[in-house]
């Protein structure tokens, strides 16, 4: 039987709103060690595709649609590892985003997910949101309910990654960025004095939003930190 993208595409998906400021993008792909992202409207539909080499020369308060490569190359899961790899062939992408059938992303297939799948080894993609990045040095919280308790017992008073997640869903990432102080954002996200987008911030107040984060600790090795690509 010819082997379906559905069994090699990575099923957790970060996706990002093309309001989205280019800076805290880069710092999410950047701390997550991914290469690259899809651009969604708020049904979840993809409009674009946004990667490392989209945003390396990005202002980081410029919105990511500015800069992403459109339209998003497409591919359904019932389509075979040989079609996807045919697609990526043809487009010179390395990237393909799965929707179902009503368009909406449900999964995402890398070049390196087709070479594995056409060759036979099963395939190997890492948790979205691993509890510590050996890459980053970062060690986050566990998944935890957006609650004034939760915010004050378990978020860092100062620099590093804050992240939304829709209740019950830890890999639907919501919302995600870099912060000067995780706690003192995340208690005014709570708190309702913010500017996120109303559909955020709806579901903010019905208490159907979860989060973690996680603290810039020391650089690890030679180079620029994660604090300094992110907050520098």
């Amino acid at each position: 039987m010819t082997e379906t993208v559905e069994h090699i595409m990575n099923h957790e998906v970060y996706t990002v709103r093309p309001s989205e400021p280019s800076g805290e993008v880069l710092g999410m792909i950047l701390t997550l060690g991914i290469t690259a992202a899809p651009v969604v409207d708020d049904d979840g539909v993809p409009l674009g595709l946004v990667s490392l080499r989209n945003l390396a020369r990005a202002s980081r308060d410029e919105p990511v649609s500015r800069h992403m490569t459109s339209p998003a190359a497409t591919i359904t899961r019932e389509s075979t590892v040989e079609e996807a790899g045919r697609e990526m062939g043809q487009l010179s992408y390395h990237h393909l985003v799965v929707v179902d059938e009503l368009g909406k992303v449900v999964g995402f297939v890398s070049s390196l997910d087709v070479i594995r799948g056409l060759v036979g080894l099963p395939a190997s993609h890492p948790p979205a949101f691993p509890h510590q990045e050996p890459e980053s040095g970062l060690d986050w919280t566990p998944t935890l309910t957006l609650t004034v308790e939760n915010i004050e017992r378990m978020a860092p008073a100062g620099p590093g990654m804050l992240v939304l997640t829709a209740t019950g869903q830890p890999d639907e990432v919501v919302w995600a960025e870099a912060s000067s102080d995780v706690r003192a954002r995340l208690q005014a996200l709570r708190s309702g004095k913010h500017n996120l987008p109303e559909p955020i911030a709806v579901r903010i107040d019905q208490g159907k939003l979860d989060f973690r984060s996680a603290a810039f600790g020391q650089p690890r090795g030679e180079g620029p930190s994660v604090i300094d690509v992110l907050l520098g």
